[in-house]
């Protein structure tokens, strides 16, 4: 039996709990905004998407990080709070809430845990009743982004790391904890525990979901 003190399940969040990249719904609006930024951040964002219309998952914060350079921190916490509110709240998914909630009555740590930015996951956080969450965090100065990263981008092994610390830091029992993940890129955190699940799988998480025998969700 695993004690409930020693147990945490960790979320993915892009096409887990919420269909598509979350991302996406943030950073067109944020550099739309007049007020907020010149025409040629807009047209190299543009430019940016048309170039690498496939491979926006992995790349949406790299290439945009550098056209938030000297931008308002707070107007980004402010953006991504109406974002969310009005563009990712309406689309998470109602299993996901329900697997989380789950989690939550067992006395369960529950942490997300993505590659996209801390405001936007912070607001899923709050909507779930999340514990922690472990996203991509831009650097500051004096309230001033920097346009660069603040700490590794939770992907891949980074996000396997990232759990382990926390199961360090809280006593956990990663052979008790539970880990839910659609992307190829999460066979490492889905590695890591105890309790893997493949959610939404894309078709190679899907084929090693089925090669080591992990349940295959559909949320």
């Amino acid at each position: 039996m695993c004690p409930d003190s020693k147990t945490a399940a960790f979320f993915d969040i892009d096409r887990t709990l919420v269909p598509g990249r979350t991302m996406e719904r943030l950073f067109l609006p944020f550099l739309i905004r007049k007020r907020y930024c010149r025409a040629s951040d807009l047209a190299r964002y543009l430019g940016y998407l048309a170039r690498n219309l496939g491979e926006m998952h992995g790349q949406l914060i790299h290439a945009n990080k550098y056209h938030l350079k000297d931008k308002d921190a707070r107007e980004l916490e402010r953006l991504a709070a109406e974002c969310f509110q009005r563009k990712i709240r309406p689309l998470v998914s109602p299993a996901g809430r329900r697997a989380v909630e789950e989690h939550r009555r067992a006395g369960h740590l529950v942490v997300l845990v993505t590659g996209t930015l801390q405001p936007l996951a912070e607001q899923l956080r709050r909507e779930l009743g999340a514990d922690l969450v472990l996203a991509a965090r831009l650097a500051e100065d004096r309230g001033q982004l920097r346009g660069t990263l603040a700490n590794p981008r939770p992907y891949g092994p980074e996000k396997a790391r990232l759990v382990r610390e926390v199961a360090r830091r809280r006593g956990l029992d990663l052979q008790c904890c539970y880990a839910y993940g659609d992307h190829r890129s999460d066979v490492h955190l889905l590695e890591t525990v105890g309790n893997p699940r493949a959610v939404n799988p894309d078709p190679a998480l899907r084929l090693a979901a089925r090669k080591r025998g992990w349940p295959i969700l559909n949320f």
